[in-house]
């Protein structure tokens, strides 16, 4: 009987440990899935805003992922940095108070969404860190941009 009970308990034990080690090996799975997802989200949130030649403005069609972003900060714990950038096009003093403005717009925007403005910094660079070849409408197109990084914050 004794040997009957030490077998059925060995069963027992080793069942739990299979069903707990897929128990474990799922939620690990499901938290890369989720993960991945929303590093994919988080990649397209953060692609460069580019802007019409000369205007600090926001085009319209960003409000949407401004929007989104906005809630991904706020939701998800994050600090944002703003980098704003100008082609190579006017005056280096000018393109760097343009690419200024640039920046702080995406920032007061943000704020507006709820984003703490301890979480947002901004940075202007002028047209002195070119992505794109200044000879071009392309490339010049390229360089009128704001960048967007996000770094987590501690929980």
């Amino acid at each position: 009987m004794k040997t009957q009970i030490i077998a059925l308990s060995a069963v027992v034990i080793l069942f739990l440990s299979v069903n707990a080690t897929k128990a474990t090996k799922s939620a690990k799975e499901i938290k890369a899935k989720t993960t991945s997802v929303s590093a994919i989200a988080l990649a397209d949130l953060t692609k460069n805003l580019e802007y019409d030649f000369d205007k600090p403005a926001v085009r319209d069609a960003y409000y949407k992922k401004l929007d989104e972003l906005a809630k991904a900060v706020i939701d998800d714990n994050y600090a944002v940095s703003l980098k704003g950038h100008a082609d190579a096009i006017g005056a280096y003093k000018y393109n760097w108070v343009l690419s200024d403005k640039r920046a702080v717009t995406v920032k007061k925007y943000l704020i507006s969404k709820g984003v703490k403005e301890s979480r947002v910094i901004t940075t202007p660079f002028g047209s002195t860190v070119p992505i794109a070849s200044n000879a071009t409408p392309e490339g010049r197109q390229k360089n009128r941009r704001v960048e967007i990084g996000l770094k987590k914050i501690g929980d």
